[in-house]
């Protein structure tokens, strides 16, 4: 871990968590001798070292070492800037909800996959969604319903189509820009226009036009995986034997409810003519 640190130090310019991950692995694949074994102390201090001298050598371990493939793994929190009295403070932060999260698998030989992400992205809109049309056997209970609430906690990741490390954009923060678009295209398809939204057939039927929408904007992404738990808002009915409705529901109050619920994922991949 010491290492992530000092390559973290060595860094004179800011870098995508993309970015900084295809560095730890191009660091990785290049400095363990042939059957040595490191410890992972010493692999943390690698890392700030590398960091700290970015600029210069960023890839100093090059030839020196047998490790052939490296997995690097970031999970990026949301510290977000306060303000006090409408104006940004200079040092005070909160941490926000959803995780930037990456993956970057690189080879010795400079072969990448690179994976970005978002965890907890939480939405929730209180009209457009619905649910019918759903395959009934004896044991459904559950009503149709054209009017209710869609709540859930976006879980997404997408794989880029660069497949080397030579090939990978150079523009500075791209990944950073790509991360935040993708994020943008995810929340816009789930609700909609600002003035009339956009109704959702159910949580399957919005996250497939999800997926679409995110391949459908960005070339460079070949893949996109989503997870979706279908955060549940009952409708309150209070009614007693003696008493008779004591409170009817009217679209206007409903309780939330972790379990149970319905987690609905998918994978959509963009298809690749081999003529």
């Amino acid at each position: 871990l010491i290492q992530v640190y000092v390559k973290a130090k060595e860094c004179s310019e800011q870098l995508s968590a993309e970015e900084f991950a295809i560095l730890l692995g191009k660091h990785f694949t290049s400095f363990y001798p042939q059957g040595n074994v490191f410890p992972t102390f010493g692999r943390s201090q690698s890392i700030i070292v590398l960091l700290q001298r970015l600029q210069m050598h960023p890839i100093w371990w090059l030839g020196q070492f047998e490790v052939f493939t490296a997995i690097v793994k970031i999970v990026e929190k949301p510290w977000e800037r306060i303000s006090v009295n409408g104006q940004p403070h200079e040092h005070g932060f909160k941490l926000g909800s959803e995780k930037h999260t990456t993956e970057a698998i690189v080879q010795k030989s400079g072969v990448l996959q690179l994976t970005s992400g978002v965890e907890g992205l939480s939405l929730l809109k209180t009209t457009q969604s619905g649910f019918e049309g759903f395959i009934r056997d004896k044991y459904t209970a559950l009503p149709e319903t054209r009017e209710r609430m869609l709540a859930t906690e976006v879980t997404a990741s997408w794989r880029y189509s660069y497949e080397s490390v030579s090939s990978i954009p150079q523009k500075s923060l791209y990944f950073n820009e790509q991360y935040l678009k993708v994020k943008k295209a995810l929340v816009d398809t789930f609700f909609g226009p600002p003035e009339r939204g956009v109704y959702s057939a159910s949580v399957q039927s919005t996250l497939l036009q999800m997926a679409k929408a995110v391949l459908g904007r960005f070339g460079d992404i070949s893949s996109v995986k989503l997870k979706m738990p279908n955060i549940h808002f009952l409708p309150v009915n209070i009614s007693s034997k003696d008493h008779g409705s004591i409170v009817k529901f009217n679209d206007d109050v409903y309780l939330p409810t972790d379990e149970p619920h319905g987690s609905i994922e998918a994978s959509l991949s963009r298809f690749w003519s081999k003529m």
